[in-house]
């Protein structure tokens, strides 16, 4: 997983977004995978007991979080050294592991995710984190890849109002007719952007599970105001 070059940073700030083909080693994708099918064998659990936000859909889309700690190999993955090179790149010096979830989208009733900003979903004003979207099967047309809404961060990245769509269980912070830039990417790829860049999934209308891995980094903890406690995660790297 190499640092990415100047170039590369300047468009991210440009954009809101870079993707990064065939990034991670074999021996990655194998580890994600392994892990996330360990967590596929258990029951459906929407919202973590009522700690989390309540956006899983069962079988059709579900949400696997906050279990690194439990696997030695992931918890080396997402803290070591090449994953600090590479965020450091667009968070700085220090970053810290904010909040980590593989998102699976079932065969055929894969749901789709509505535009959102992923700030919209912490509730307290921050600064804004980086999310690092990584393909653990390969991502068609057709079984739900992630779309981005480009944007120029060096002149905006402030959020947008969200709400919350009830039916849908998720917030949307965009109701506008743009489509977005697809990253349809092989296993392995990688696509960063900022969690003020507007992003969206489509269906999986394959016969066979989409699975990715988040893992989100931020410039300094994300503390709660109500709590004084780290929102997730404030795991410096």
């Amino acid at each position: 997983m190499h640092a990415p070059d100047e170039a590369t940073v300047r468009s991210f700030g440009r954009n809101g977004y870079a993707i990064f083909p065939k990034l991670l080693e074999v021996h990655e994708v194998a580890l994600l995978r392994s892990v996330c099918d360990e967590l596929l064998a258990e029951p459906p659990d929407d919202d973590l007991g009522g700690t989390a936000h309540d956006i899983g859909r069962g079988h059709d889309r579900r949400f696997l979080r906050h279990r690194h700690r439990e696997f030695p190999a992931l918890c080396d993955f997402l803290l070591g050294t090449e994953m600090k090179r590479f965020v450091r790149r667009f968070v700085g010096e220090t970053p810290y592991l904010f909040n980590e979830q593989f998102v699976v989208k079932g065969p055929k009733t894969g749901a789709a995710f509505a535009w959102h900003q992923d700030g919209g979903y912490v509730g307290f004003d921050h600064r804004n984190y980086l999310t690092v979207w990584m393909a653990v099967d390969d991502t068609t047309a057709e079984n739900g890849p992630v779309y981005v809404l480009p944007r120029d961060l060096t002149k905006d990245s402030a959020l947008f109002p969200h709400h919350w769509d009830r039916d849908g269980k998720e917030m949307i912070g965009y109701d506008g007719a743009d489509e977005g830039v697809a990253a349809i990417v092989p296993a392995g790829s990688v696509v960063a952007f900022s969690s003020a860049t507007l992003h969206r999934s489509s269906p999986n209308t394959t016969d066979r599970a989409r699975r990715a891995f988040i893992a989100q980094f931020s410039p300094e903890p994300i503390i709660d105001p109500a709590t004084g406690q780290p929102k997730r995660f404030a795991t410096a790297l």
